[in-house]
């Protein structure tokens, strides 16, 4: 317990130093998240744009989007041949998944984003549920990093052309 509270700290106090605050950035944490959020966003991006072979990417995902289309026209005339256009697919969303699991990109991301973990659990942990969604459901810290880090990656790539 000792061990994790000093790790804690120092994890508080590191990020702290680099943000140049110790405590919350905003009067508000579902704002402090969001901005939270949109840096790591941004980080992971970034790094995925500049270590991943957007081309070779960008190829793969025409190729699929468009032997999908034709796997469609071909199912109902012909359901071998489509069996077959399947397994082609498969095989592609395959080399699909290599390039986006990228070894050297998840280690390059893994250790910030942990950091930024233990600094939000620690900040935001003991405020318990905070973020109301529409009235229908209530997130704490880690539901609302979600939230946001979904809606934040999918405008980054967006704006950011990456594949």
């Amino acid at each position: 317990m000792v061990i994790n509270s000093t790790i804690n700290e120092s994890i508080n106090q590191t990020v702290g130093k680099i943000l140049g605050h110790t405590v919350p950035l905003t009067v508000s944490p579902v704002i402090d998240i969001y901005l939270i959020t949109l840096m790591t966003a941004l980080f992971i991006t970034l790094v995925n744009k500049y270590l991943s072979d957007q081309v070779a990417i960008k190829a793969l995902k025409l190729e699929m989007k468009e032997s999908q289309k034709k796997m469609r026209k071909i199912m109902k005339k012909d359901p071998k041949k489509a069996q077959k256009m399947q397994q082609d697919h498969m095989k592609k969303s395959f080399e699909m998944m290599k390039h986006n699991m990228n070894p050297k990109i998840m280690l390059t991301t893994m250790i910030p984003i942990l950091v930024v973990f233990g600094y939000m659990r620690t900040l935001y942990g003991p405020l318990g549920e905070f973020f109301n969604v529409f009235g229908f459901t209530t997130f704490g810290w880690l539901g609302t990093y979600i939230t946001f880090s979904i809606i934040n990656s999918i405008i980054l790539k967006k704006l950011l052309n990456v594949a």
